[in-house]
């Protein structure tokens, strides 16, 4: 027997877009209804589930939504997700509106409802267990229900836009939380609705992953369903002072949005390939870690950021939009070599059939003299060197043989560093801090390169 239900939590998180297009249906409704912690009881939303999210009052669905970052305006890219819509809305009575959210402008929903009437059928699978976009198209024509089902359709309508942009949904849920506290006569800052917001996606990723655990452990006992009234709390609970687990979730929300902008560009030439596979997948895997993993991370990946104060300042640094980009995310989708996914690093066998380590760094910058665009100023890379070995608050680096820059090059950061100073902390060669020493002095020894270089060593 085929089932509408399917529990995705392993390809879903709370920072990506179609978290964050969640949360703000969900702050929309509280706001338009203006409900409170007593009405808001009757509504639930369910992740991933029914679809994508579901809306959900008194326990039956009446609201489902589909959300989609193609990048591509043409109707017949998104006739699976429709056809899946139109199906679910005539199979539960309950259902009264069907709605599919994209990044890209679609043609309005009459334009949509004549294309895909005479549309080739959609893709049909081997499924036993899930219906098919194909079944849900044969149970709506079967029942004449095309118009029906239609009238329930639409495009999901930001203020009066029926798209919205990856870059566009943060200013719009933020929007909604200053929204929410305005019509009820609520005074908070912009700190404060700054960090409301990094709470809900922050929770909304604390309950996915519970989902997720609970899949692999086979387990029936978590709840797919948050409250409205849940959400009402958070809202509610004050925020003027910043925690580390904000600093984190603000972490998160820039890598994940990173991530997705860097797949969108590359979607339509090479979604289909494995360089593009090996992104999302990498992805996915940081999606399943705990903050302070994490950050222990990001630390890595910015070796030159000295990030043990609790500040949104240095933390911010950790991750370079563009850094994260050219060269972090570059080097994942270009070089095949296998990744090592617990150190997140490249090895390859050297002539000498030595496992050498590469790391991928978010490290972006051009150091060129003020005189010549083209001559390395070696002040400025011995003060980046310098500031990677004085750098105390990052684990592992010692396993570290290469690190990869967009365009730096050094021989090591030790005869790098020294161009600029000549205070490079020493360690006690005593019995006592003897391996402390010799991974002190691994460090030192790192080579740096740039993106063309590793290219070269590891193709």
């Amino acid at each position: 027997m085929k089932t509408a239900y399917h529990d995705a939590m392993n390809s879903w998180n709370g920072y990506s877009h179609q978290g964050k297009v969640a949360l703000y249906a969900t702050l929309s409704m509280i706001n338009e209804l203006n409900l409170n912690k007593a009405t808001s009881a009757e509504y639930e939303l369910e992740l991933e589930y029914l679809e994508d999210f579901t809306i959900l009052h008194d326990e039956l669905p009446i609201q489902i939504h589909q959300v989609k970052t193609y990048n591509s305006a043409a109707p017949s890219e998104y006739k699976d997700a429709v056809w899946t819509l139109l199906g679910k809305s005539l199979m539960f009575e309950s259902i009264k509106q069907c709605y599919l959210h994209t990044s890209e402008k679609l043609p309005l929903k009459a334009k949509l409802k004549e294309a895909y009437a005479s549309a080739v059928a959609p893709s049909t699978s081997k499924s036993e267990i899930l219906y098919s976009p194909h079944d849900y198209y044969t149970y709506v024509n079967d029942r004449n229900g095309y118009d029906e089902a239609f009238n329930k359709f639409d495009l999901y309508l930001y203020n009066s836009d029926s798209f919205c942009s990856l870059n566009g949904i943060k200013p719009l849920v933020l929007n909604q939380i200053r929204l929410y506290y305005s019509n009820r006569g609520i005074s908070r800052s912009s700190e404060h609705v700054d960090r409301a917001y990094y709470v809900l996606l922050a929770t909304v990723d604390q309950h996915i992953t519970i989902r997720h655990e609970s899949l692999q452990f086979d387990s029936t006992t978590v709840e797919r369903k948050l409250p409205f009234s849940f959400f009402i709390n958070l809202l509610e609970q004050n925020y003027e002072e910043p925690s580390k687990s904000y600093y984190i979730s603000h972490l998160k929300e820039l890598f994940y949005s990173s991530c997705e902008q860097f797949m969108y560009k590359l979607q339509q030439q090479h979604s289909e390939s494995d360089a593009y596979k090996r992104i999302n997948k990498f992805s996915k895997v940081i999606t399943q870690m705990d903050d302070l993993s994490f950050l222990r991370l990001c630390k890595k990946w910015s070796p030159n950021v000295h990030a043990s104060e609790l500040n949104l300042s240095t933390f911010h640094g950790l991750i370079p939009t563009q850094g994260l980009s050219d060269p972090f995310l570059k080097s994942l989708f270009v070089f095949s070599e296998p990744l090592q996914e617990d150190k997140f690093m490249f090895m390859k066998k050297n002539s000498l059939q030595q496992n050498i380590s590469y790391l991928p760094t978010t490290l972006h910058d051009r150091p060129t003299t003020i005189y010549d665009d083209n001559e390395i100023d070696e002040h400025e890379m011995g003060r980046i060197a310098s500031l990677i070995i004085q750098n105390s608050d990052i684990d592992d680096l010692h396993e570290v043989d290469v690190m990869i820059s967009s365009y730096l090059s050094m021989e090591s950061l030790e005869k790098t560093a020294s161009r600029y100073t000549k205070d490079i902390p020493e360690i006690e060669d005593s019995n006592e801090d003897i391996h402390k020493h010799e991974k002190f002095m691994r460090i030192k020894q790192i080579r740096m390169i740039p993106f063309n270089i590793a290219r070269e060593e590891l193709k």
